[in-house]
């Protein structure tokens, strides 16, 4: 079977020090410039090598040549000739190469047209199992563990389940890769997020003002723990804790609301393990189509409002039409869900893919 898909996957999770790909490598031609352009190839070729086995390599050699191999030099982001020399009536140059292989580069983008790389590996299935408690009584419904998978929807991660009753591990923190590995296959995941929870009353919020006059409320303290596990190359990418509070006249209810603000943070924090580590090194085009300038103008600002954007520039306008370059670090998804909030223009989705998104204003 194409094991490659496993290194994809690695990938896609694992690539948070590295903008891309740096090669050596030596090229040969009759020529100093056909010497060049070989090292270019090879550059790319060399880079093949980590990202798909030899075996699909194989399959689709000819696909590969003349698709990607010829188009070296488009994937090259960046490199520097280090040495050039004629040996023999043989031209070799060596470069060192910058070669983007993160998940929405050019390269990878190509190799998936192509159906070298499967799509769904950039949306993997996410389980989250999140058990907790209250310390004075066992709680039916885990309000932290749903906050958690909603923020990964939010963040247009659409392959996301919770567990529920179909594990019973009373420790989930402590599980073992074997262990981690046998709940992913039953389940039928890609990444699985697994953790404890737990509350505790700490009493009517007035006993602290001044005062201490009765409010009648009740407040909670909860913890989130949870953390991050690759299932295929058994290796956990992300573990923390986060603490919140909550408040009401019933001791239950303020516990939900303190695991549901806990969960809403741990889920953020994922989020951002799984995207932000990749994406926010990724330009996003938006196209915004259909209306007059200072709609277009409207949306600029909403885009410039959203959490995450490092930078929104308008790179072209003509008969309605505006392309934005955005630097974001989220999905195109939740990069919509996000502008259409901070504006009151009519938005409508046109179309979405891995960095480009199309709006109609109205």
């Amino acid at each position: 079977m194409k094991k490659f898909a496993l290194l994809i996957l690695a990938l896609i999770i694992l690539t948070s020090t590295a903008l891309a790909k740096n090669v050596t490598v030596t090229g040969m031609g009759a020529t100093p410039t056909d010497a060049e352009n070989d090292a270019l190839r090879l550059a790319v070729e060399k880079t093949l090598g980590v990202l798909v086995d030899s075996e699909t390599l194989t399959e689709n050699a000819a696909v590969v040549r003349d698709k990607i191999y010829t188009q070296s030099r488009g994937f090259v982001t960046d490199y520097k000739v280090t040495n050039r020399q004629q040996v023999q009536g043989v031209w070799e140059v060596t470069i060192d190469a910058v070669v983007d292989d993160q998940p929405n580069s050019k390269l990878m983008n190509e190799l998936t047209r192509l159906g070298i790389i499967d799509n769904q590996l950039r949306n993997p299935k996410i389980a989250v199992y999140i058990p907790e408690h209250h310390i004075q009584y066992r709680i039916p419904d885990p309000a932290g563990e749903t906050a958690v998978v909603k923020a990964l929807i939010a963040a247009g991660f659409s392959n996301v389940t919770e567990v529920g009753s179909r594990l019973n591990i009373s420790n989930p923190l402590k599980m073992t890769a074997a262990e981690m590995t046998q709940a992913a296959n039953q389940l039928g995941v890609d990444i699985m997020i697994v953790g404890e929870a737990f509350s505790e009353g700490v009493g009517d919020p007035a006993q602290w003002a001044p005062g201490r006059q009765s409010s009648g409320m009740r407040a909670c303290r909860a913890r989130v723990e949870a953390k991050m596990f690759i299932v295929k190359t058994g290796q956990i990418i992300a573990a923390d804790g986060k603490f919140a509070s909550g408040v009401d006249n019933s001791e239950s209810i303020a516990s939900k609301k303190a695991l549901a603000n806990a969960g809403q943070q741990m889920g953020e924090y994922f989020v951002e393990q799984i995207t932000g580590l990749y994406t926010s090194r990724q330009g996003i085009e938006i196209i915004v189509i259909g209306a007059a300038f200072q709609k277009i103008n409207q949306v600029q600002q909403a885009i410039g409002n959203v959490r995450g954007v490092k930078s929104c520039n308008l790179s072209k306008y003509e008969n309605g039409k505006a392309i934005f370059s955005v630097m974001y670090s989220g999905s195109p998804q939740n990069l919509f869900n996000e502008i259409q909030a901070a504006t009151d223009a009519d938005l409508v989705l046109k179309s979405l893919d891995y960095n480009t998104l199309t709006i109609q204003v109205r």
